[in-house]
C-alpha cells in the first residue's frame, strides 16, 4: 500500500481547500466499520467546519495547524498530537504552513486513555 503524495487525490468537496487524501481503508459505504486516510493540508489550506458523521481522530505526523471543536475556539496542534471529535460534533482544521495527518473514523471509535 502507498499513501505518499503521488497516490493522493484532491476530493471534489467544497469543505476541503488545499487538501489531498490518500485512503488506507475502503469507504464506510462498502461496509467497512473503520475508515482511515492520510490527509495533507497545504499551506493556508483547511478542512472547513462540518459535523463529524461518526467519532473521529486526527493525528498529526508532519507540520502544524489549528483545530476547533464544538465550541468553535481554535487550539494549536502539531506533530505527535491528536484530537478526538464525537459523532455530530462540529469541527474544523486549518494550517498556515501545511500539515499531514492520519484521520481515523468509525462507529464506536474511542480514544485511548491511560
Amino acid at each position: 500500500m502507498r499513501f505518499d503524495p503521488d497516490v493522493a487525490s484532491s476530493p471534489n468537496e467544497s469543505a476541503l481547500e488545499g487538501v489531498t487524501v490518500a485512503p488506507l481503508t475502503a469507504a464506510l459505504r462498502t461496509g467497512v466499520a473503520v475508515q482511515a486516510a492520510v490527509f495533507r493540508i497545504a499551506a493556508n489550506g483547511k478542512i472547513a467546519r462540518h459535523p463529524a458523521t461518526v467519532p473521529q481522530i486526527l493525528a498529526v505526523f508532519e507540520g502544524a495547524g489549528e483545530v476547533s471543536g464544538g465550541n468553535g475556539e481554535f487550539q494549536p496542534i502539531a506533530v505527535g498530537e491528536a484530537v478526538f471529535w464525537s459523532e455530530g460534533e462540529e469541527h474544523e482544521t486549518c494550517s498556515d504552513g501545511g500539515l499531514t495527518a492520519l484521520i481515523i473514523e468509525g462507529p464506536g471509535l474511542r480514544p485511548y486513555m491511560r
